[in-house]
């Protein structure tokens, strides 16, 4: 498509940041009125794109393609996981478990005048809180896992699991040999993720979690309890108390020198509990810091005792792996968050062109087998959703690929370029178009309406018979609807009363 040409983008991008400055600066043009009322506020996203019709889709564990509703779904639980880990790494509750103050330096001067200067290792030490948040989450879903196989086959049905625990269960999905590998023959294999009953427990105006029903001790909020973790040992003897810090339980357990350099880096060295706990003749030379008698001072009912014992039965390098991956999937969840399509004007119509490309990246590995293919960012979306239901996601890649197809997010930045540069070469001798796209809000909307126009309003054929877009009417309708979702997120962010859209700018036409 001509349009997607690189001058015409950057035209586009232009306006659209000089549209993102008058947002923040509050000099939109022209002005929105604010709802009155929460009835009057716009919903974004609409509602609509979360529906799934179920009656028109095969059993659950038939082989087909995601559909939108769960992609939107997917988007959700990104954004919320994005400020999950933003919530942690800000909050000075979770400094003060972890012991995480500042360190300012006070100097006095030549003339006695004194001075206090900022802490600046102060942010990097509290990085050490989302790697420390997710140790337990991977802990605690090890758990759920081993409570949830002990059923057996009594039920197709469970709780869903606090959010921490959904969050490693989502990340284990990503790495299908990694899950095949252990849960092939459990329970966990035949469900997807229930993204429906994820869907309702999103507060997509905050991005808030909550769960509709919480049984049992493991329903406990891991942010509740990393926040308050302090006044559970209230009742206890200085020494336990100092045992049982936050920062100090299991972090032997999640040694990274035998995991991956890169989360090495981002993970504390506090002394572990665990020795005096495990068996002696695994942990002989390690010095004992609590015993079990001390642990027996906790009620049984207490998280803290709960937690703890959680960490003696847990599989040690699977849950090394685990945290290696939920630690690599920040950069995708960032990416999502930058895209913010969850937010677009453009959501449905992107999604579903995700899918029909990763239909087609699907067939490209076919027809290349022995060649890394690289998937851009709306291609991955797509094929991390597939991925979330195991069983399926094997029946469908084998029967469109011819085997089974693996994800492996660990490989390095260069030989994904390499591999990038290679599947666009293919995918332009096979599918004649360009492989990468833009993907802001600005180039999603723009493809989307001139799609609308081709498929609705028919347009119009010259003498040459080249099919003719009315342009204007489509930049007006882009830019009215874009300024708009733009002024709705940047109030969103301020905290201010939400725009209504005006009546004269309101679609007369459902495309």
């Amino acid at each position: 498509m001509t349009l997607a040409c690189r001058n015409t983008q950057e035209v586009l991008h232009n306006g659209s940041k000089a549209v993102l400055r008058t947002c923040i600066n509050n000099t939109i043009n022209p002005p929105y009125q604010s709802a009155r009322n929460p009835e009057e506020e716009p919903v974004i996203p609409d509602t609509t794109v979360f529906d799934q019709d179920n009656a028109s889709l095969p059993p659950a564990h038939a082989e087909r393609l995601p559909t939108v509703a769960e992609c939107a779904i997917h988007l959700e639980l990104l954004e919320t996981l994005f400020h999950l880990r933003q919530q942690i790494l800000q909050s000075g509750d979770i400094d003060k478990t972890m012991g995480t103050t500042p360190n300012r330096q006070t100097k006095t001067g030549y003339n006695g005048d004194t001075k206090t200067f900022k802490d600046d290792t102060l942010e990097s030490r509290r990085q050490t809180k989302w790697p420390r948040f997710i140790e337990f989450a991977v802990v605690r879903f090890l758990d759920w896992r081993a409570r949830l196989a002990k059923e057996g086959d009594k039920g197709d049905a469970f709780t869903l699991p606090p959010l921490d625990v959904i969050m490693v269960w989502h990340t284990f999905l990503l790495n299908p040999l990694l899950f095949n590998k252990h849960c092939r023959t459990e329970k966990l294999y035949k469900f997807p993720l229930p993204w429906q009953a994820i869907h309702k427990c999103i507060n997509n105006g905050d991005w808030s979690f909550a769960l509709q029903a919480e049984a049992g001790a493991n329903s406990l909020s891991l942010f509740e309890l990393f926040s308050t973790w302090d006044s559970y040992l209230a009742d206890q003897r200085s020494d336990v108390k100092s045992k049982l810090r936050l920062a100090s339980i299991g972090t032997e357990l999640f040694d990274t020198t035998q995991t991956d350099s890169a989360s090495a880096t981002r993970t504390s060295n506090f002394p572990s509990i665990l020795s005096s706990l495990t068996s002696s003749s695994t942990r002989t030379k390690k010095p004992q810091l609590i015993t079990r008698e001390d642990l027996g001072t906790l009620p049984a009912t207490n998280p803290v005792r709960a937690h703890v014992e959680m960490f003696l039965s847990v599989d040690v390098n699977l849950a090394r792996e685990l945290k290696a991956a939920v630690l690599r999937q920040n950069s995708f969840i960032d990416k999502m968050h930058s895209h913010l399509w969850i937010r677009s004007p453009s959501l449905q119509d992107t999604l579903a062109r995700s899918l029909s490309r990763y239909s087609q990246f699907l067939l490209l590995m076919r027809r290349n087998r022995g060649k890394m293919m690289v998937p851009t960012l709306d291609i991955d979306l797509a094929w991390h959703t597939h991925q979330c239901a195991a069983s399926r996601y094997v029946q469908e890649t084998k029967k469109r690929v011819g085997r089974f197809v693996n994800h492996d997010d660990s490989i390095g930045k260069g030989d994904l370029d390499t591999g990038s540069g290679e599947t666009r070469r293919l995918w332009r001798v096979q599918f004649g178009g360009e492989y990468h796209i833009c993907g802001c809000w600005d180039c999603e909307m723009l493809t989307s309406e001139i799609e609308k126009e081709f498929k609705y309003r028919g347009g119009a054929y010259d003498e040459d018979e080249t099919y003719q877009i009315d342009m204007q009417a489509v930049a007006e309708r882009v830019d009215n609807k874009l300024r708009f979702y733009r002024a709705v997120e940047a109030a969103r962010r301020k905290g201010h009363a939400l725009p209504v859209m005006p009546r004269s700018q309101k679609p007369e036409r459902v495309l």
